[in-house]
């Protein structure tokens, strides 16, 4: 499979096979190397409706067949692979379980998590133009944004029950 811009061969083009474009190539390139979600890797390639044309591309025989060349280039050239990296996190999520330290393993098991695809940062950015507002609008906009995190949290911490202080008699 060539890159972007690349010719095909004549057996490729009589097969049926299709250029990668340069969008393309750069939307993966953002995803597979950039450290971007499908959805940012689109945008970032710049796609209109990022969300849809990232799903699109993936689903793109081509494009499917680039990213796995860019993986296996990837694998080659530095031994890395998907089930190597997540063992070796699962290998230092328990030995710093092992050693009393949680943190690390809890970050350990984030990572690994991430590397699978059953854990998925996901974050909503809204943009508000606040050199036009005054104070008092400011603070409600900023209440409104307070009110919505605060539907979409779930509140994990435990109720404090009432301690009494029991003093012994020194008599």
């Amino acid at each position: 499979m060539p890159q972007a811009g690349e010719d095909l061969t004549k057996e490729q083009r009589e097969a049926g096979l299709k250029k990668l474009t340069p969008q393309q190539q750069t939307f993966l390139d953002k995803y597979f190397n950039g450290d971007m979600t499908q959805t940012g890797a689109a945008r970032a390639a710049g796609y209109k409706n990022a969300s849809v044309s990232a799903v699109r591309l993936l689903r793109n025989p081509v494009v499917q067949e680039r990213l796995e060349e860019m993986r296996l280039e990837a694998r080659t050239k530095y031994g890395v692979t998907v089930d190597k990296s997540v063992r070796d996190l699962k290998k230092m999520r328990d030995e710093a379980w092992e050693l009393g330290k949680y943190g690390e393993a809890i970050r350990a098991e984030e990572l690994r998590l991430k590397a699978t695809g059953l854990l998925v940062n996901k974050s909503h950015v809204m943009h508000e133009d606040v050199t036009q507002m005054g104070r008092e609008q400011v603070l409600e906009k900023l209440a409104e944004f307070q009110r919505m995190a605060n539907r979409r949290m779930k509140n994990v911490t435990p109720e404090q029950k009432e301690v009494l202080d029991i003093a012994e008699d020194s008599e």
